[in-house]
């Protein structure tokens, strides 16, 4: 029964890590890991933004503007909201992170739509949400000058290391450099804006380098990177530091369950492993997920029992299907049920 969901495992062992411990805010995650959002491109991978500046060097350049300039959001965005723009309380543009996710938001549309659609698109939405006011043209200009700190990107040249390649390595200067050309690129573009765009994950990325040095440093003891670890974290802000602690506790709850799993002992066993670790209201919630998956597995044993009995018929392929899927509606009455039992057919090679 285990071997049949064996695919799934991974999957639910974080589910259930999520369930002990609550989920963990993407600022945890450290930039050197995760690829970069189209926007965004990290300091690994500058040289590669060029489709990011699109909107900045093509602006008023697209015969073609697109679907959008008809008013309508793109596919990709349809049911969603674009975020509001914050005011100052005066009529003017906020300096804060929450225009960047305005902008963001829309970005995330350039390889959907022409340059000159993303721009119309981008000033209409400013008109809707302040038109009247003087925050209304301060956004237009801060988008242009956003649309140029992108396009510069663009023009550094590739580091050489990137941590995704497999075998690489880290050119530690490389991305310190980088990352020094992309803050000046900040500032002398979006000047006073530049904090609020850029601060916090320019100090994050900061100090996950400096995270590097440490513990590639071959002349420190294990302490000594301990100690100098500590003291980095130390000087971190409050909530930044809330984040690291989080990912801690992250990857201590995944190491416990996967432990506790891979030892196939009794639930009790596993509670008293995890209590351990997370705590005995965490360690309670993981059981009561463990009780429900095991019962979910046996279900779905009857009803692979019963599938190959349907299977040994030798049926044309459109009534087997049919009686497959009602064989799984009378089981699985739960459509996300119903998926995850469809899920493990192909698997294991009994699809219909």
């Amino acid at each position: 029964m285990r071997r049949l969901d064996r695919q799934q495992g991974s999957a639910r062992t974080q589910w259930l890590t999520f369930v002990a411990v609550g989920a963990v805010s993407a600022g945890a995650a450290f930039w050197l890991n995760r690829p970069p959002p189209a926007h965004d491109a990290s300091a690994l991978h500058v040289g590669n933004a060029a489709s990011s500046a699109q909107p900045a060097r093509a602006l008023g350049q697209d015969p073609t503007a697109g679907a959008a300039t008809a008013g309508t959001l793109p596919a990709s965005l349809e049911g969603s909201s674009p975020p509001p723009l914050p005011t100052d309380g005066h009529g003017h543009l906020a300096r804060t992170h929450a225009v960047r996710e305005f902008f963001d938001y829309f970005l995330t549309t350039q390889n959907e739509i022409s340059a000159t659609a993303l721009d119309a698109l981008v000033r209409r939405q400013i008109a809707a949400q302040l038109d009247g006011t003087p925050a209304a043209a301060e956004a237009v200009t801060l988008w242009q000058r956003y649309n140029a700190y992108l396009t510069a990107l663009a023009q550094l040249p590739p580091t050489s290391s990137n941590p995704n390649q497999s075998g690489a390595k880290l050119d530690l200067d490389a991305l310190q450099l980088s990352l020094d050309q992309r803050d000046a690129i900040g500032v002398r573009l979006m000047g006073e804006w530049s904090e609020p765009f850029f601060g916090a994950e320019s100090r994050q990325q900061h100090t996950d380098v400096a995270r590097l040095r440490i513990a590639s440093d071959s002349s420190l003891s294990d302490a000594q990177k301990a100690a100098r670890l500590a003291a980095l974290d130390t000087a971190l802000p409050p909530e930044t530091r809330a984040a690291h602690e989080r990912a801690r506790q992250q990857q201590a709850a995944l190491d416990a369950i996967g432990q506790a799993q891979k030892q196939g002992g009794s639930l009790d066993a596993m509670r008293a492993q995890i209590t351990q670790t997370l705590g005995p209201e965490a360690a309670e919630r993981v059981v009561q997920m463990q009780q429900a998956d095991d019962a979910w597995q046996a279900r779905y044993a009857d009803y692979s029992s019963q599938r190959a009995q349907i299977d040994k018929q030798d049926l044309p392929p459109q009534q087997r299907n049919a009686q497959i899927a009602q064989l799984r509606q009378q089981f699985f009455s739960n459509p996300s049920d119903a998926l995850r039992a469809a899920s493990l057919d192909r698997g294991s090679g009994s699809a219909n």
